[in-house]
C-alpha cells in the first residue's frame, strides 16, 4: 500500500490490494466490532484522478444504487456505500478466482475446461444476470438493468464453487442518470453485442450475447475475437459469422453448439430471449451429460488448479473436521456482556467493572470507586444460609451413592454365585471375498500408448480400472510424439455412476511433448519451474512440465518454512513417466 493511501475508509481497515479497473482499485479489508466481532469485505476505491469528475462519481453512486437494489446468491452483494473522507464502496469479498484466472491457468497446464464445468458457470451467471434483468423498482415498474460488461474477468469463482458476476460499473438502468457520450461504446469490444458496439439501444439480450461469447471461449479454451484489437473485433461484430464451438472442441455435443450459437445471433428478435431461458437450456444439457454436477465439482477443480491457495475440500464420505477441546479452550472469547456493561457504564460516566473471560459478569474484581469491595450489603444476610443449604445437600446426595453401591455389589454376588461357568462363543465363518467395485475402461487413441496412475504403469491401452483402486491421482495416458493426456479421478468417477463405462482420451501429436514427472516427497509442498513463479502442482504427484525453448530443466519444490530444492529433469524420457524421489535429487 503507497504511503498516502489511508490505512482506514469509514469502519474499515483496508489489509490488502487485489487489483486495478479502469478507473477503481480493490482491497481486501476487514471491519473489526465489538465482542470479538470480524467481517471481512471487498472495498472498491475511486482512482484519485477520477474523483473530481462529477459524471464519473455519479457513475460510481449509480453502481451502489442499483447494487443495493439486487440480492441474488449469484451476483456480488453490496454492503454499504461512502464519501467520506472518499468515495468508496463496500462489497461482499469472495474467496476465490476470476473465471479468467481460472483458463489461464488450464491453459498453462495444457487441460481444457470440461463441458459440464462450462454448462455450470454458464447457467449460474444466467441466473444472476436475470435477476438483474428483471428487477423491479418500488413501485412495480421494470429498472431495464443491463450489465454492459459481461466478461471472464467479471465472473467470479469461490473455493466452494460458488459463481458471481461482479462490477456493475458499467450498468444501464431507469434510475441511473449517467449518460454515455454520443458514439461512444461502453464495455469491452471483444464481449459486446453488435448493437452495443454500434451504440444502438439495448436491452438484457445484450447481456445475452456477452454470456454466449464466454460459454464459447470456455468450451473452446479460445478468445473468440481478440482482445486487444478493437477494429478487427467491431469488424467480426459487423459480420456476425462464427464457428460452432464444436469445430474447436469435439467433445461439444450438437445441442450445445445450437445453444451458444443462439446467443450469438446478429439481431436481437433471432436471440435467446432472455437469460433465464439460457440458464434452464444449459442446465437441460448438464443433465444429460454430467447428472449431479454442481458446486462441489467446481470447488474440487479449483483446488486442483490452485494448489497454491490451500484450499482444502473435504470429501462427501469424511465428516467434517472439529476443533479439539484445548483448541476450543485456546480461541479468545470477549463476553458480550462485559461489552454491553462497560457502554453502560460509559454512558453514566462510571468506571466498567473489570471481567476475566470465562466468569459469568455477576463475579467482581474490581469495584466503583466510593464504594467497598466485595458483594452488596442486601445480599450479605443471605449467604450463611446458602451455604448450609449446599453443605446439606452434598451429605445426603453422598449417604445416597453409598446405600446403591452397597446394593448393587450384593446383586453381583448372588448372580456370580449362580450363573453357570462361561462357555466359548463359537468363531464367526470366514469373511466372503470382497468383489471389485465398478469399473471404467480407458483407451488411449495414440499408438504406443501407455497409461500410468499415480506412479504405477497400468500397462498398454486401453486398461480397465475399478472405482476402488482411485485414490485421488489421475490417469495419465503417454505416447512417443504426443502430448500427454490427463483425466482426473473424479471425472472417472463421475463416469462410472452416470453408467459411462468407457472413457477415450485424445491426444495430440507434438514435435515437443511435454514431460509427465511423478514426484514422491514426505510433506505436502508445490513445485514451481526454475527462475519463475510458475506453478507446475503440488506434490507428492503427478506434474506436467510443457516445452518451452531455452527454458533450464529441472523443477524446484518450494515448502513452507524450508529453503527451496531444486531438481533436474534433463534425464527424463518424454515418451514414459519419470519417477523422482527423495534419493534421487
Amino acid at each position: 500500500m503507497l504511503p498516502q493511501e489511508p490505512a482506514r475508509l469509514g469502519e474499515y481497515s483496508l489489509l490488502e490490494k487485489l487489483g486495478q479497473g479502469g478507473m477503481a482499485l480493490v482491497y481486501r479489508a476487514e471491519r473489526v466490532g465489538e465482542a470479538g466481532f470480524k467481517k471481512k469485505v471487498a472495498i472498491k476505491r475511486m482512482l484519485p484522478a477520477y474523483r473530481r469528475d462529477p459524471a464519473l462519481l455519479e457513475r460510481f453512486a449509480a453502481e451502489a444504487r442499483t447494487n443495493a437494489r439486487l440480492d441474488h446468491p449469484n451476483l456480488v452483494h453490496v454492503l454499504d456505500f461512502g464519501i467520506e473522507p472518499e468515495p468508496y464502496l463496500v462489497l461482499e469479498f469472495v474467496e476465490g478466482v476470476t473465471l479468467a484466472a481460472l483458463l489461464t491457468r488450464l491453459v498453462e497446464k495444457r487441460q481444457q475446461l470440461e463441458v459440464a464445468a462450462a454448462c455450470f458457470i454458464g447457467a449460474e451467471a444466467a441466473q444472476g444476470l436475470d435477476h438483474a434483468h428483471r428487477k423491479r423498482d418500488d413501485d412495480g415498474n421494470p429498472l431495464g438493468i443491463v450489465h454492459r460488461d459481461v466478461s471472464p474477468q467479471n465472473c467470479l469463482l469461490s473455493n466452494e464453487g460458488a459463481v458471481k458476476v461482479s462490477d456493475f460499473g458499467l450498468v444501464k438502468a431507469a434510475d441511473n442518470v449517467v449518460q454515455t457520450g454520443s458514439g461512444v461504446p461502453i464495455g469491452k469490444m471483444s464481449y459486446m453485442a453488435p448493437e452495443q458496439a454500434g451504440n444502438a439501444p439495448i436491452d438484457a439480450r445484450a447481456d445475452v450475447f456477452s454470456l454466449g461469447i464466454v460459454v464459447w471461449e470456455m468450451l473452446t479454451m479460445r478468445p473468440l475475437m481478440p482482445p486487444n484489437d478493437p477494429g478487427r473485433a467491431s469488424q467480426m461484430l459487423v459480420a456476425c459469422e462464427f464457428k460452432p464451438p464444436s469445430r474447436y472442441n469435439p467433445s461439444v455435443p450438437p445441442e450445445l453448439d445450437d445453444i451458444v450459437m443462439r446467443c450469438l445471433a446478429k439481431t436481437p428478435g433471432e436471440r435467446t430471449p432472455s437469460a433465464q431461458a439460457l440458464s434452464m437450456q444449459l442446465r437441460e444439457v448438464l443433465h444429460e451429460i454430467a447428472p449431479g454436477y454442481g458446486r462441489d465439482q467446481l470447488a474440487r477443480l479449483l483446488g486442483w488448479a490452485f494448489p497454491e491457495k490451500g484450499w482444502v475440500i473435504d470429501e462427501p464420505h469424511e465428516t467434517a473436521a472439529q476443533p479439539s477441546m484445548e483448541e476450543r479452550m485456546s480461541m479468545p472469547q470477549i463476553a458480550a456482556a462485559e461489552v454491553m456493561q462497560r457502554a453502560a457504564a460509559m454512558s453514566t460516566g462510571q468506571h466498567a467493572p473489570v471481567f476475566t473471560t470465562g466468569q459469568h459478569p455477576s463475579v467482581q474484581h474490581a469495584a466503583p470507586p466510593g464504594r467497598a469491595s466485595g458483594p452488596p450489603a442486601a445480599r450479605s444476610s443471605a449467604l450463611p444460609w446458602i451455604a448450609v443449604l449446599v453443605i446439606g445437600g452434598l451429605v445426603a446426595l453422598a449417604l445416597v451413592v453409598v446405600v446403591v453401591a452397597v446394593a448393587f455389589f450384593a446383586l453381583r454376588s448372588d448372580e456370580s454365585a449362580s450363573s453357570p461357568p462361561p462357555t466359548s462363543i463359537p468363531s464367526a465363518p470366514p469373511a466372503a471375498p470382497m468383489m471389485p467395485g465398478p469399473s471404467v475402461l480407458i483407451e488411449a487413441r495414440a499408438p504406443g500408448a501407455r497409461m500410468f496412475h499415480g506412479d504405477r504403469d497400468l500397462g498398454a491401452s486401453p486398461v480397465r480400472v475399478t472405482t476402488d483402486q482411485l485414490d485421488g491421482q489421475p490417469i495419465v495416458a503417454i505416447a512417443p510424439g504426443y502430448e500427454p493426456a490427463i483425466i482426473r479421478a473424479d471425472e472417472l468417477v463421475r463416469a462410472v455412476h452416470d453408467g459411462r463405462g468407457h472413457r477415450e482420451l485424445a491426444m495430440v501429436p507434438s514435435d515437443r511433448p511435454s514431460r509427465v514427472v511423478y514426484v514422491r516427497y514426505p510433506r505436502p509442498a508445490t513445485a514451481q519451474r526454475p527462475f519463475s513463479s510458475d506453478v507446475l502442482g503440488p506434490v507428492p504427484g503427478v506434474l506436467v512440465i510443457p516445452w518451452r525453448p531455452g527454458e533450464t530443466d529441472g523443477i524446484v519444490i518450494v515448502e513452507p518454512g524450508r529453503t527451496p530444492m531444486r531438481l533436474e529433469t534433463r534425464g527424463c524420457d518424454p515418451s514414459s513417466l519419470c519417477v523422482l524421489e527423495l534419493g534421487t535429487f
